[in-house]
């Protein structure tokens, strides 16, 4: 079940107070990666829903873009997974963040292993077996 990327590119532009960044290949980037976490927590819904708790978000905790991008292509979609969508990505990214500007090379011997494990974590966020988790028949 994909998006069009024409819907992203019209409901996902700015939020009010930023900079109008519509036109570029950051924007573009941008809403993909957003409409990629949005199906995939989609896809795991029915298995994530159990372990949010907590989560009493509303449509109007979330910009009109991102709630009428979220509610046009998956219309059974609350939005706790629409917030769930965005904890996975500010998670994913801070650690990226973290490794690029060197703020990690002090702290730990292999960032790589941090950002696997943190992934896996992710991984069991949303429900779903982990490689390790998984049993492959020899």
């Amino acid at each position: 079940m994909g998006i069009p990327f024409v819907i992203l590119r019209r409901r996902c532009v700015g939020a009010p107070g930023r900079l109008d960044r519509r036109a570029g290949p950051a924007q573009e980037a941008e809403h993909r990666l957003c409409a990629v976490l949005l199906a995939l927590v989609a896809h795991a819904w029915p298995r994530a829903a159990g372990v949010q708790e907590g989560c009493d978000y509303t449509w109007d905790d979330f910009q009109p873009s991102l709630a009428a991008l979220a509610r046009e292509s998956f219309p059974d979609l609350p939005p706790a997974a629409v917030a769930l969508c965005l904890r996975l990505w500010a998670r994913m990214h801070g650690l990226l963040t973290l490794e690029v500007y060197g703020h990690l090379r002090h702290q730990v011997a292999d960032p790589a292993k941090l950002y696997d494990a943190d992934m896996r974590d992710l991984i069991r966020t949303l429900g779903l077996a982990t490689p390790k988790d998984t049993v492959t028949a020899v």
